[in-house]
Protein backbone atom coordinates (compact mmCIF):
# COMPACT_ATOMS: atom_id res chain seq x y z
CA UNK A 1 0.00 0.00 0.00
CA UNK A 2 2.92 2.56 1.22
CA UNK A 3 4.25 1.79 -2.46
CA UNK A 4 1.52 2.54 -4.22
CA UNK A 5 1.54 6.20 -2.44
CA UNK A 6 5.00 6.14 -3.31
CA UNK A 7 4.56 5.52 -6.91
CA UNK A 8 2.15 8.14 -7.49
CA UNK A 9 3.23 10.71 -5.65
CA UNK A 10 6.21 10.20 -7.45
CA UNK A 11 4.50 10.14 -11.18
CA UNK A 12 2.83 13.18 -9.42
CA UNK A 13 5.54 15.43 -9.06
CA UNK A 14 7.54 13.78 -12.37
CA UNK A 15 4.62 14.71 -14.72
CA UNK A 16 3.21 17.90 -12.52
CA UNK A 17 -0.12 16.93 -12.85
CA UNK A 18 -2.42 19.74 -11.35
CA UNK A 19 -5.81 19.53 -10.07
CA UNK A 20 -8.39 22.29 -10.46
CA UNK A 21 -11.27 22.78 -9.04
CA UNK A 22 -14.24 25.01 -11.07
CA UNK A 23 -16.36 26.13 -9.13
CA UNK A 24 -19.64 27.45 -9.49
CA UNK A 25 -19.99 30.35 -11.28
CA UNK A 26 -22.58 33.07 -9.23
CA UNK A 27 -25.42 34.28 -11.21
CA UNK A 28 -26.63 37.49 -11.77
CA UNK A 29 -29.52 37.92 -13.29
CA UNK A 30 -29.47 34.90 -15.23
CA UNK A 31 -30.82 31.35 -13.84
CA UNK A 32 -29.12 29.18 -12.24
CA UNK A 33 -29.91 26.42 -14.65
CA UNK A 34 -28.21 28.43 -17.07
CA UNK A 35 -25.37 29.13 -14.50
CA UNK A 36 -24.72 25.53 -14.15
CA UNK A 37 -24.78 24.46 -17.89
CA UNK A 38 -21.77 27.46 -18.42
CA UNK A 39 -19.81 25.88 -15.66
CA UNK A 40 -20.11 22.50 -17.33
CA UNK A 41 -19.14 24.02 -20.42
CA UNK A 42 -16.19 25.60 -18.86
CA UNK A 43 -15.02 22.48 -17.07
CA UNK A 44 -14.94 20.73 -20.19
CA UNK A 45 -13.00 23.01 -21.84
CA UNK A 46 -10.65 23.00 -19.12
CA UNK A 47 -10.53 18.76 -19.84
CA UNK A 48 -10.62 19.47 -23.17
CA UNK A 49 -7.07 21.45 -23.05
CA UNK A 50 -5.53 18.60 -21.27
CA UNK A 51 -3.28 21.06 -19.03
CA UNK A 52 -5.14 20.23 -15.59
CA UNK A 53 -6.71 17.29 -14.13
CA UNK A 54 -10.38 18.77 -13.52
CA UNK A 55 -12.37 18.02 -10.09
CA UNK A 56 -15.17 16.33 -11.14
CA UNK A 57 -18.22 18.23 -9.92
CA UNK A 58 -20.07 15.58 -8.34
CA UNK A 59 -16.60 14.78 -6.11
CA UNK A 60 -16.80 18.58 -5.30
CA UNK A 61 -20.64 19.06 -4.37
CA UNK A 62 -19.95 15.45 -2.46
CA UNK A 63 -16.91 16.86 -0.68
CA UNK A 64 -18.37 19.91 0.43
CA UNK A 65 -21.64 18.80 1.62
CA UNK A 66 -19.66 16.49 3.60
CA UNK A 67 -17.99 19.16 5.40
CA UNK A 68 -21.48 21.20 5.58
CA UNK A 69 -19.64 23.57 3.39
CA UNK A 70 -21.88 26.12 1.94
CA UNK A 71 -20.58 27.48 -1.42
CA UNK A 72 -23.19 29.48 -2.94
CA UNK A 73 -22.21 33.27 -3.05
CA UNK A 74 -18.55 32.05 -2.72
CA UNK A 75 -17.08 35.15 -4.44
CA UNK A 76 -13.98 36.14 -2.85
CA UNK A 77 -10.51 34.20 -3.20
CA UNK A 78 -10.66 33.02 0.91
CA UNK A 79 -13.53 31.10 -0.14
CA UNK A 80 -12.06 29.63 -2.89
CA UNK A 81 -9.15 28.86 -1.26
CA UNK A 82 -10.53 27.47 1.47
CA UNK A 83 -12.73 25.34 -1.33
CA UNK A 84 -9.78 24.31 -3.12
CA UNK A 85 -8.15 23.25 0.16
CA UNK A 86 -11.15 20.55 0.67
CA UNK A 87 -10.94 19.30 -3.15
CA UNK A 88 -7.30 18.77 -2.96
CA UNK A 89 -6.65 20.67 -5.70
CA UNK A 90 -4.00 22.88 -6.57
CA UNK A 91 -6.04 25.77 -8.06
CA UNK A 92 -9.57 26.66 -8.49
CA UNK A 93 -11.86 28.86 -10.99
CA UNK A 94 -14.44 31.48 -9.89
CA UNK A 95 -16.32 34.04 -11.11
CA UNK A 96 -19.90 35.02 -12.57
CA UNK A 97 -22.16 35.26 -15.06
CA UNK A 98 -24.34 37.79 -15.61
CA UNK A 99 -26.61 40.20 -17.36
CA UNK A 100 -26.90 43.96 -17.64
CA UNK A 101 -29.35 45.01 -20.39
CA UNK A 102 -29.10 42.76 -23.36
CA UNK A 103 -25.43 42.44 -22.33
CA UNK A 104 -24.47 39.17 -21.04
CA UNK A 105 -21.29 38.62 -19.69
CA UNK A 106 -19.03 36.26 -17.83
CA UNK A 107 -16.01 37.25 -15.80
CA UNK A 108 -13.74 34.66 -14.21
CA UNK A 109 -10.51 33.95 -12.15
CA UNK A 110 -7.84 31.43 -11.61
CA UNK A 111 -7.06 31.24 -8.09
CA UNK A 112 -3.73 29.25 -6.83
CA UNK A 113 -4.60 27.80 -3.59
CA UNK A 114 -1.20 27.44 -2.34
CA UNK A 115 -0.94 31.29 -2.37
CA UNK A 116 -4.28 32.46 -2.66
CA UNK A 117 -3.69 34.87 -5.38
CA UNK A 118 -5.52 35.16 -8.04
CA UNK A 119 -2.98 34.04 -11.21
CA UNK A 120 -5.11 34.88 -13.99
CA UNK A 121 -8.20 36.62 -15.00
CA UNK A 122 -10.31 36.60 -18.38
CA UNK A 123 -13.61 38.04 -19.08
CA UNK A 124 -16.29 37.48 -22.27
CA UNK A 125 -18.73 40.02 -22.91
CA UNK A 126 -21.52 39.83 -25.65
CA UNK A 127 -24.52 41.94 -26.28
CA UNK A 128 -27.71 39.53 -27.77
CA UNK A 129 -28.06 36.28 -26.85
CA UNK A 130 -27.09 34.17 -24.50
CA UNK A 131 -25.90 31.42 -26.77
CA UNK A 132 -23.01 33.12 -27.66
CA UNK A 133 -21.50 33.19 -24.23
CA UNK A 134 -21.47 28.69 -24.76
CA UNK A 135 -20.60 28.64 -28.24
CA UNK A 136 -17.85 31.21 -27.96
CA UNK A 137 -17.79 32.74 -24.68
CA UNK A 138 -16.44 29.84 -22.56
CA UNK A 139 -13.62 28.60 -25.14
CA UNK A 140 -12.35 32.40 -25.26
CA UNK A 141 -12.44 32.26 -21.20
CA UNK A 142 -10.27 28.82 -21.47
CA UNK A 143 -8.20 30.60 -24.10
CA UNK A 144 -7.42 33.47 -21.78
CA UNK A 145 -7.27 31.75 -17.90
CA UNK A 146 -5.10 28.66 -19.33
CA UNK A 147 -2.46 31.10 -21.16
CA UNK A 148 -3.65 28.87 -24.74
CA UNK A 149 -3.54 32.43 -26.65
CA UNK A 150 -1.11 30.79 -29.65
CA UNK A 151 -3.21 27.67 -29.74
CA UNK A 152 -5.90 27.32 -32.21
CA UNK A 153 -9.47 27.65 -31.16
CA UNK A 154 -11.07 25.43 -33.34
CA UNK A 155 -14.46 25.38 -34.92
CA UNK A 156 -16.05 27.71 -32.18
CA UNK A 157 -19.17 27.96 -34.59
CA UNK A 158 -17.85 30.15 -37.53
CA UNK A 159 -16.19 29.01 -40.80
CA UNK A 160 -12.87 30.50 -41.83
CA UNK A 161 -9.44 31.74 -40.38
CA UNK A 162 -7.90 35.51 -40.23
CA UNK A 163 -4.98 36.13 -38.91
CA UNK A 164 -4.79 39.82 -37.55
CA UNK A 165 -1.45 42.16 -36.13
CA UNK A 166 -2.46 45.23 -34.92
CA UNK A 167 0.13 47.75 -33.62
CA UNK A 168 -0.32 48.32 -30.89
CA UNK A 169 -0.64 44.58 -29.72
CA UNK A 170 -3.45 43.58 -27.44
CA UNK A 171 -6.25 45.62 -29.93
CA UNK A 172 -9.25 43.45 -28.83
CA UNK A 173 -10.82 41.88 -31.86
CA UNK A 174 -14.44 41.82 -32.28
CA UNK A 175 -16.88 39.68 -35.29
CA UNK A 176 -20.34 41.55 -34.96
CA UNK A 177 -20.62 42.28 -31.11
CA UNK A 178 -18.62 38.80 -30.40
CA UNK A 179 -15.71 39.33 -28.69
CA UNK A 180 -13.12 36.89 -30.16
CA UNK A 181 -9.81 37.94 -28.06
CA UNK A 182 -7.25 39.79 -28.51
CA UNK A 183 -4.24 40.24 -31.11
Amino acid sequence: RSKYLISLLLFYNLFGIKYIAVIDLEPMVINDMKSKILIQALASNIIEAGDYTVVERANIEKILKEQKFQHSGCTDSDCAVEIGQLLNADFTVMGTAGKFGSTYTIQTRIINIETGEAVKSADFTHKGEIDELLNIGIQTIVQELLDMDNKPKGNVGYDGIFDITSIPTDAEVYLGETFFGKT
